[in-house]
């Protein structure tokens, strides 16, 4: 992570992750999400949040990830919404972690594309 927050895609990122949680009104265990990550996401909207989280443990939820609590959540997709929102407030992907994310990209465009007849 860069080490720098930056406001305007942490808000976004924020604004985002609330409408998804807000997606599932139904369920207990996302609005139980929602309701922990509350205080952060109203902070982030806020412009109040300057300095990256230390660690994952500075942010409610992730233990429920592991167990694939929120897998079935994909559309809008609460896992993405959340990695993202997670990500910005570390302070962002650095530039070696965006060129591996290409790397994978284009390895599955290649997959993709051997396998369609």
């Amino acid at each position: 992570m860069t080490g720098t927050i930056d406001v305007a895609k942490l808000k976004a990122a924020a604004e985002h992750l609330e409408w998804v949680l807000g997606q599932y009104l139904d369920n207990e265990d996302v609005q139980g999400l929602l309701h922990a990550l509350l205080p952060l996401i109203e902070q982030a909207k806020a412009g109040r949040i300057v300095e990256p989280a230390e660690s994952m443990q500075d942010i409610p939820g992730a233990y429920n990830f592991s167990d694939g609590r929120y897998a079935p959540y994909k559309s809008p997709d609460v896992g993405e919404a959340y990695a993202i929102f997670v990500s910005e407030m570390e302070g962002g992907l650095t530039e070696e972690e965006k060129q591996l994310f290409s790397d994978i990209d284009e390895i599955r465009r290649s997959i993709n594309q051997e396998s369609t007849p």
